[in-house]
């Protein structure tokens, strides 16, 4: 049944009273949660609240009839974040992320869909380093001779570490010597002495 204007703003105030969240309404009276809003407090005696055109309702009805997968593209389009779109169509992140992908593939973004695949949970490590590369004004090369840089101390690191080992290893081997050579001393020491009694 085709409810008028009217019947609407009655029946969204009667479940507004009901306890029903806007989202819920939203869903029963086919309606967006903009002209929710505009209902309740106009009921609330707030009359500075907008009317909603004809365009408006002819637009939201339609809208509202189509699945949820259309619903997100169209709210895609009008540059909707995709936190709204969870909040708005009551959908899990990963479907509307699922969608928000064939939107950008159909809209010619499949390079930035890659792209974001790609990344995904390295993205806000991948922002934090375009942005401070774009701070300290480096380009390309620049960038390239800093991760050469960074490899070659790496490298240093390893030979510094290496070297440290050896002296080590040395170092041992010259106290264990000197030992030998103490003992040596002495039992020569001591043989020398027995025959010069």
């Amino acid at each position: 049944m085709v409810l008028n204007k009217k019947e609407k703003e009655e029946l969204v105030l009667k479940l507004t009273n009901e306890g029903k969240t806007t989202r819920e309404i939203a869903k029963l009276v086919h309606i967006s949660l903009k002209n929710i809003g505009r209902i309740t407090r106009k009921a609330a005696g707030d009359n500075d609240a907008p009317e909603e055109s004809e365009v408006e309702l002819v637009q939201n009805r339609k809208l509202t009839d189509k699945s949820y997968y259309a619903q997100s593209f169209q709210m895609f389009k009008e540059g909707k974040s995709l936190v709204d779109i969870v909040i708005e169509l009551d959908l899990d992140s990963d479907q509307v992320r699922a969608f928000y992908y064939d939107y950008l593939d159909l809209t010619n973004r499949k390079k930035l869909t890659i792209i974001y695949r790609e990344l995904k949970d390295d993205f806000p490590l991948f922002l934090h380093l375009f942005r401070r590369i774009k701070k300290e004004g480096l380009n390309k090369q620049d960038v390239t001779d800093l991760l050469k840089s960074q490899n070659n101390l790496k490298e240093m690191e390893n030979r510094i570490i290496s070297a440290n080992q050896l002296l080590a290893s040395l170092n041992s081997e010259k106290l264990q010597l000197e030992k030998e050579i103490i003992e040596k001393e002495n039992l020569l020491l001591g043989k020398m002495g027995s025959l010069s009694q």
